[in-house]
C-alpha cells in the first residue's frame, strides 16, 4: 500500500472514531453535542471521498474528480451496493447543505442521519483498506 494511501486512511479511521464518539453522545436537545456531530460528520466525509479518491488512482488506475464520481467508481468496482451508492449520494447532497444553509429544520433532519451515514463511511473504510 502506497505512503499516501496509509496516512489517508489513518485520517479517515481517527475521523470515524471521534464521529462515533460524538454519535454515541446523540442528543437531540443538547445543540452544542449536535454541532459537534455534524461537525465531525463534515471532515468525516471529505476524509472518505478524499481518502477513496486515492485509493481508486493507486489501486484501480481510475482518476475521479468529485464524490459522487467517486462513489460511484468505487461500486462500479464492487465495494458498495448500488443502494449504498444511493445513500452515499444522499449524504454528499446532505454535507453540500450543510455549507450553505444551518437553519434548526435542516439541523433536525440531518442529526439522525449521521449514525446511518457513519456506517456507510465504515463499510468505505473496510473495503478500501483491505
Amino acid at each position: 500500500m502506497d505512503q499516501t494511501l496509509s496516512l489517508k486512511l489513518a485520517e479517515f479511521s481517527k475521523a470515524l472514531a471521534t464521529l462515533k464518539e460524538a454519535l454515541d453522545m446523540f442528543d437531540l436537545k443538547n445543540i452544542l453535542v449536535r454541532d459537534a456531530t455534524i461537525k465531525r460528520f463534515e471532515y468525516s466525509y471529505e476524509l472518505c471521498w478524499k481518502t477513496s479518491k486515492v485509493f481508486l488512482k493507486e489501486s484501480k488506475g481510475e482518476m475521479v474528480i468529485g464524490p459522487k464520481e467517486c462513489f460511484k467508481t468505487l461500486g462500479k468496482h464492487g465495494f458498495l451496493s448500488s443502494e449504498e451508492i444511493e445513500k452515499l449520494l444522499a449524504m454528499v447532497d446532505d454535507r453540500n447543505e450543510t455549507t450553505h444553509a444551518y437553519g434548526e429544520k435542516f439541523v433536525q433532519a440531518l442529526y439522525p442521519r449521521i449514525k446511518e451515514y457513519y456506517g456507510l463511511m465504515g463499510k468505505v473504510h473496510g473495503g478500501i483498506s483491505r
